[in-house]
């Protein structure tokens, strides 16, 4: 694994431009949006000039701390000059494997994060496209990148089942920035009982599907499940809904604000993410740091975070709607443990694992 040599406390701070397609932490920009945000903070703290460039943008991204702006191919080279590392994000991101290309030729430091691979395009020719792009700009990323920061050591496996090899991987896990969640939030009025909540884009790799089917299994017969996001597949999930006669227990909620979503989620029995694929979703620390009872589907991703703070028993097998209902009515008979909240937040916060993300910068500079 990547070791870098012992570094001086008065290094002289570097300037890191971070490159994804979207950087909108605040106005539904996922998971990955917030990662680069937690990570533009705390090196921030660490007196190190950041930029942020993606193709969209929340207008009040960075808050005036540090730079934020649209990306273009005009742009971009100019970026790539002012940094001395610049740290790209997103597998199979045409922006991010320019810059990287790019800070590579001006020998400029790159680290890579790729956060998630979705492969399940039902398409043969998006399949290809897939596959031909990850034997290419993926393999090369991972080859040339000084640093490939991995969720977590699982990624070795996941990679290597895709004929990719990681060069020089570092282990930093997707964290909440703490002092940027909602305290204290005002529980909103919640149909249902149990009160079913799912946050995140309506695709059809997160298998929303099964909580639907779950509403009519027994156990279940009162539940009101709450879907908060925005996407492809919602057409698919209302007429899944109206077809089992359940059109008045889906609610679709749409965009929701961090405020609002942590007022939700004070009011649910329990958090859903039956998802077939993720790479380690923020969602569930969210949920985790509210103190709401989480329910997800056992795969890496979850089980990555779930294992560490001690929540085993919250993972049912992936696609089993019956044990997804057992699991529903155990986990929604209380809140999330004063134990089980510390390990969330020495773990999976920004504040938790900072000393992390400062060796990451330190050890690039010094080299």
């Amino acid at each position: 694994h990547f070791t870098a040599p012992q570094i001086s406390l008065d290094m002289t701070p570097a300037r890191i431009l971070h490159v994804y397609k979207n950087f909108q932490p605040h106005t539904g920009g996922g998971g990955v949006s917030r990662h680069i945000a937690g990570l533009a903070d705390l090196a921030l703290q660490e007196g190190h000039s950041i930029r942020v460039i993606a193709q969209a943008i929340d207008p009040d991204a960075g808050a005036g701390r540090y730079e934020v702006h649209h990306a273009s191919k005009a742009s971009l080279l100019a970026d790539v000059r002012w940094a001395d590392i610049v740290h790209v994000h997103g597998s199979r991101t045409p922006i991010s494997l320019r810059a990287a290309y790019m800070a590579h030729r001006l020998n400029k430091k790159v680290v890579y994060t790729p956060h998630c691979y979705y492969d399940h395009d039902s398409s043969t020719f998006k399949r290809a496209a897939k596959w031909l792009w990850d034997q290419l700009g993926e393999r090369w990323l991972l080859k040339r990148a000084d640093a490939t920061v991995l969720l977590a050591e699982f990624w070795l496996d996941y990679l290597q089942a895709r004929n990719l090899r990681v060069t020089r991987p570092v282990f930093i896990p997707n964290c909440v920035l703490l002092k940027s969640l909602p305290q204290d939030a005002m529980g909103a009025e919640l149909e249902g009982s149990p009160a079913l909540l799912s946050v995140g884009r309506l695709d059809c790799v997160k298998r929303l599907e099964d909580a639907i089917a779950a509403l009519s299994q027994p156990g279940l017969e009162q539940a009101v499940l709450h879907l908060v996001g925005t996407g492809p597949d919602r057409a698919r999930l209302e007429h899944l809904a109206t077809s089992q006669g359940l059109s008045e227990r889906v609610q679709f909620h749409g965009f929701v604000s961090d405020n609002d979503v942590a007022g939700m989620s004070a009011a649910a029995d329990a958090f859903l993410l039956p998802s077939e694929m993720e790479g380690m979703p923020t969602v569930i620390i969210e949920m985790l740091l509210h103190r709401c009872p989480v329910v997800a589907s056992d795969i890496p991703g979850n089980r990555t975070i779930l294992a560490q703070v001690g929540l085993e028993d919250a993972l049912y097998p992936l696609a089993d709607v019956s044990r997804l209902v057992q699991c529903i009515v155990q986990q929604s008979r209380g809140r999330i443990s004063d134990e089980h909240h510390r390990r969330t937040m020495n773990t999976f916060t920004w504040e938790g694992i900072r000393q992390r993300v400062k060796a990451l910068y330190e050890n690039l500079s010094a080299r």
